[in-house]
């Protein structure tokens, strides 16, 4: 867990049916490609595409069956506050793109018009690297990925922290841009100057998948990298490519790693600094999902190709169908492997091909590889292997098809190709490109194409898509936050994350969180009585750096969020802004330690909870009862007030609860096993029920608390301490 964790639960959009439309499927004249004239049954025109070429194994197939004969010109969008080197990526009625300036920004599918941009860091400028090809600075250059069931779009940003390049994971919700997650993704022991995240990303078993490469100039010492992260927060997982110093960058002209059905991530690695002995650059590799090495390719000229600068890598693998793999890099050689035995260093059939770079992801039909070539879009039948045809339009960057048409963009134009033999059939303006290889896309019934710094849109046969969709419902009492003794915050429901201590050496342990009366930001607090504050939570003191009789063990708020307590192990009080103090237990004997406390209603008492339950009431808080003096099973280890303060609960680590006053009984965990130990509690808004967050930031919910996530099974880098009600 880095900065933040996660939240934000969404429904896929519903898909919506157009009218029904002939369909030209692509047909190249060979075995295994469908047949010209085919018809479909429908048009689909709310197809999303969330991921770098359309799927998880990057095919480039549009599956709408929207039709763009001609593309009509619906919206170009207003000019953005950078570069754009990725694909436009669409769900949920938006369109999403993010700049070298560290934005990412939502478009209405329907208009164009900016819905939202955050911009989640500051870019590096491009003078403070030992070299490169983008500037004034670098920042997210990588596609972003989109996981429609978190609601979430992911993105990698280069940003300037402390005068240093760092990468950073970021998770923004779909419908609001609101944070969810920033994750430091620097591999371990390699210089943050030296590597650039180039490749798309991808999702695999929960985590996000994306490469690393060097600079243009590969310098000054880098290895590839690919990095699995998890999409909930957690520590990456890094698969180092070759040692560092001898390049092998994963790269692959901006295409994603391609993830198969097993999860099973595919990539390629470009040209190396060793001639001997071979170190798994120049490279087809299959890595697992959990990113060790199970198979690989390399031709037997790999040493000839690292020293000339003969990226087998430059491109992405072409995953067909068949079980086959064609590769094409800056060789001008096209290799046909076996996905199930890639066969390690070996002669495997090959041919010339593209007489120039190939740059990016590929486009498939059937046995049908349509390769981006410096020299023009080249198709490659697979079986037998062989070129049909190589355009002379000027399209040349890494294709899709869509409506029966091969897109590519060349220049300043977006060219549609017949799939039979690559002549023009339509060719509109999308004006300058920064990035070498920018590719297209389909999305909500819209084609959809980048230039430097804007997005070009076309409908087709769908019309213009409607409106973007609403957010989903969360239904009341859903939102809570979590958060761990690193500083770390996990979000659930309408719960916003607001910032974190989770990235930050702390000098002690968090111990407890508290929200502010909006709900729109939170204190946390540290053992040594250190304050944390996000969101709209003022700063009004704190016992950081101030000698303590006893560690801090919680906090809570004034009603009107203008002021907090602290409580410590003895008993002792520290309150801060409007909070009075009304009295302590510090300096009295206490049978037990104090382990949690509860502001009354308006914020004129407060009640103290020790582990045996004894409770300790002051100002106008009135005692109900306690557990002191009665045998339990398991210690207590926090407590929640009714929200007319005229009662409490206390949870034990057990999960059993004990109510006092009008406090109601909704159930608890008492009686049934638990992974970890049950560390705190939260009651609802209207006090009709609660939830128990474990250690393991597993959620047991009780009454009218609703169940909207949790962070049991999720390995975690530090245990969660506390849980809060967001509404």
């Amino acid at each position: 867990m880095g900065l933040s964790a996660i939240g934000s639960r969404a429904r896929r959009r519903a898909a919506v049916a157009a009218a029904a439309t002939g369909l030209l499927l692509l047909a190249a004249g060979g075995a295994g490609a469908p047949a010209a004239g085919a018809a479909a049954a429908h048009v689909d025109a709310t197809a999303a595409w969330t991921v770098y070429h359309g799927n998880p194994v990057g095919t480039g197939v549009d599956p709408s069956g929207v039709t763009f004969s001609p593309p009509n010109a619906a919206w170009t969008s207003p000019v953005l506050d950078g570069q754009l080197y990725g694909e436009p990526l669409e769900a949920t009625g938006r369109v999403f793109v993010a700049t070298e300036n560290d934005t990412v920004y939502a478009l209405a599918a329907n208009t164009g018009a900016i819905l939202w941009k955050a911009h989640v860091g500051t870019p590096v400028p491009s003078g403070d690297l030992p070299c490169g090809d983008i500037g004034p600075t670098v920042g997210i250059t990588g596609t972003p990925v989109i996981d429609t069931s978190r609601g979430e779009i992911f993105a990698v940003a280069d940003e300037l922290s402390g005068g240093t390049p760092a990468h950073v994971l970021v998770g923004l919700n779909l419908y609001t841009g609101s944070s969810m997650l920033a994750q430091g993704v620097d591999p371990p022991g390699q210089s943050t100057k030296a590597i650039l995240q180039r490749t798309g990303l991808n999702l695999s078993n929960g985590n996000v998948v994306f490469g690393y490469g060097g600079n243009d100039g590969d310098c000054p010492t880098y290895s590839g990298w690919v990095v699995s992260a998890p999409e909930r927060g957690g520590t990456p997982g890094y698969y180092q490519a070759v040692p560092i110093g001898n390049d092998g960058a994963v790269w692959m002209g901006g295409a994603a790693p391609e993830v198969d059905a097993a999860g099973n991530i595919w990539v390629t690695t470009g040209n190396g600094s060793s001639s001997a002995p071979y170190d798994f650059s120049d490279s087809v590799l299959e890595l697992s999902p959990g990113l060790s090495r199970t198979q690989y390719f390399a031709p037997t000229t790999w040493s000839y190709d690292n020293a000339h600068d003969l990226d087998l890598g430059s491109s992405s693998p072409a995953l067909l169908s068949n079980g086959t793999v064609l590769q094409v890099g800056k060789s001008s050689t096209a290799y046909l492997l076996n996905q199930s035995n890639l066969g390690g260093i070996y002669p495997a059939p090959q041919i010339s091909a593209c007489a120039s770079d190939s740059d990016g992801g590929d486009a498939i039909a059937g046995t049908v590889v349509y390769v981006p070539c410096g020299s023009g879009v080249q198709a490659i039948q697979t079986s037998p292997l062989s070129t049909q045809w190589q355009t002379s339009s000027g399209a040349h960057g890494p294709p899709i098809t869509a409506g029966g048409l091969v897109w590519s963009i060349g220049g300043s134009s977006l060219y549609g190709l017949n799939p039979v033999n690559g002549t023009t059939v339509q060719q509109v303006s999308v004006g300058g490109e920064a990035n070498h290889f920018p590719t297209p896309s389909v999305g909500d019934g819209l084609l959809l194409a980048p230039s430097t710094d804007q997005v070009y849109a076309y409908s087709g046969s769908a019309g213009l898509p409607g409106p973007p969709s609403p957010p989903p419902l969360v239904p009341p009492n859903s939102s809570y936050w979590l958060v761990a003794s690193d500083g770390g915050i996990f979000t659930f429901g309408n719960a916003v994350f607001f910032g974190s201590a989770g990235s930050i050496p702390l000098n002690k342990p968090v111990v407890g969180m508290a929200p502010t009366a909006s709900k729109r930001g939170y204190w946390l607090v540290a053992s040594d009585g250190g304050i944390f504050t996000y969101g709209d939570a003022g700063f009004f003191g704190s016992q950081g750096g101030k000698p303590l009789n006893a560690p801090i063990v919680g906090m809570t708020a004034t009603p009107d969020g203008g002021g907090y307590w602290l409580v410590a192990s003895d008993g002792g009080i520290f309150s801060f802004g409007d909070a009075k103090f009304y009295g302590s237990m510090g300096g009295k004997p206490l049978n037990r330690p104090i382990v949690g406390m509860a502001s009354g209603a308006n914020g004129l008492g407060y009640w103290l909870v020790a582990s045996d339950g004894g409770i300790f009431s002051f100002g106008d808080a009135a005692f109900h009862g306690s557990m002191g003096g009665t045998p339990l099973n398991k210690p207590v280890v926090g407590m929640a007030s009714t929200s007319d303060g005229l009662g409490y609960s206390m949870v034990a680590s057990d999960g059993g609860i004990f109510d006092f006053g009008d406090a109601g009984f909704y159930g608890s965990a008492g009686s049934i096993p638990l992974v970890r130990p049950a560390v705190g509690m939260a009651a609802t808004p209207d006090g009709r029920g609660y939830w128990i967050a474990a250690s393991d930031g597993g959620i047991f919910n009780y009454g009218d608390a609703n169940f909207y996530g949790s962070e049991g099974g999720v390995v975690l880098n530090k245990p969660v301490v506390g849980v809060a009600t967001a509404g």
